[in-house]
């Protein structure tokens, strides 16, 4: 390893690892603190973050206000070298992920890791994120008790960072603008059928389609497949607002956990081949949309067998979403 003093004050430094390297300079009187890892690993350096910014994100003392200031962190993640076709849909960090795209890779966007799990199924990622020109919300103001000429309208500083929900690099939900997308593929269907009581859902393990048919009155039954129970855990702790259901009169606070649900944690391919449906008045496939180059999952889009046992399913009126 290397260092050197800058002038007027500050460090430069660098340390190398075989064909592995850090870097980092120093600006004292701005605070500022830039670094660069590079490493020949096939394992991401995500998980190395929160050491990173506990070691050098170091709090400062406002001159003006003498209170502490949180450190903050802008950063990119970027993977390096030549991988095979196969190899770059397989991981969820590639540059044509929608994980890369929205939150690893942009350094515009102000982001925070809530969790990240790999499950015997998926890997399942939440993250908050925001961008520097986005201001207040509305919910926003009326937390912090914004006057209608408050200067903090226009403050990015008092804006809420938007969560988002990834599926294997997918982006599967945002929970900000959640209830255009859910609503626009729940009640559609349901206002077509004269009277829906038996509703099944493939998927939808955030929970926010769930709460859209549970607003329907006419419900008795709702009978939600998901593949993986991981999800819908993690959703009651880190995606509340998706499966709140405390304002639908006759609910529970958590939709899950409403009367008139059955949760099946099987693929929906098996729940289909093994249970002879004729009875459903409305079923909703509720999934992350294939991309292009991505390998479509058989169970999901075409499995003619499995498309043919969802039509069979339905009952004489019966009503079929999808994205």
């Amino acid at each position: 390893y290397h260092c050197h003093s800058l002038h007027p004050a500050g460090v430069s430094c660098v340390g190398v690892l075989l064909e592995s390297h850090i870097s980092f300079h120093t600006w004292p009187d701005e605070g500022v603190i830039t670094l660069d890892m590079f490493t020949t690993s096939s394992k991401p350096l995500l998980p190395a973050l929160p050491e990173i910014e506990r070691l050098f994100g170091v709090p400062r003392v406002n001159a003006e206000t003498g209170e502490e200031e949180e450190p903050v962190s802008v950063w990119s993640h970027e993977l390096r070298g030549f991988r095979t076709d196969e190899e770059r849909r397989a991981n969820v960090y590639d540059d044509n992920s929608d994980l890369s795209n929205w939150i690893t890779s942009p350094l515009e966007v102000t982001k925070k890791q809530i969790v990240t799990v790999k499950t015997e199924i998926q890997q399942i990622d939440i993250w908050d994120a925001s961008e520097r020109e986005d201001l207040p919300s509305y919910e926003d103001g009326v937390r912090l008790g914004f006057g209608p000429d408050d200067p903090r309208w226009m403050q990015h500083e008092y804006a809420s960072p938007t969560r988002l929900l990834f599926l294997d690099g997918a982006l599967l939900a945002i929970a900000d603008s959640d209830a255009e997308f859910h609503e626009s593929l729940v009640h559609p269907g349901m206002f077509a059928h004269p009277s829906p009581k038996n509703v099944a859902i493939l998927g939808g393990g955030d929970g926010a389609t769930l709460r859209e048919v549970l607003r329907h009155r006419s419900v008795e039954k709702v009978t939600m497949i998901e593949k993986d129970a991981k999800l819908v855990e993690l959703a009651r702790v880190h995606l509340p607002k998706m499966c709140n259901c405390s304002e639908i009169v006759g609910s529970t606070e958590v939709c899950f956990d409403d009367a008139r649900v059955e949760l099946v944690y099987q693929q929906p391919k098996d729940y289909f081949a093994l249970n002879n449906l004729t009875d459903i008045d409305f079923l909703v496939l509720d999934g992350t949309v294939p991309e292009t180059d991505r390998e479509v999952p058989e169970h999901w889009f075409n499995d003619k067998k499995f498309v043919d046992a969802m039509i069979d399913s339905l009952s004489e009126n019966g009503v079929l979403a999808t994205q």
